[in-house]
């Protein structure tokens, strides 16, 4: 989860980019979540809630 969210944040600043060098800045200033941060957090709490859920 934690590499996922970490992936996309390093992403979001080469998003919409034509970068093709493999050695670029890690967390360039601009760098920030993306709304699939936000869904993969949201599905993890949901998975969380309905497993800690007590019938």
């Amino acid at each position: 989860m934690l590499g996922a969210i970490a992936g996309d944040i390093i992403g979001s600043f080469y998003e919409f980019t034509e970068q093709k060098r493999y050695a670029f800045e890690l967390l360039p200033q601009g760098s920030r979540f993306t709304d699939d941060s936000v869904m993969r957090l949201l599905l993890w709490l949901i998975g969380w809630l309905i497993m800690m859920r007590t019938d």
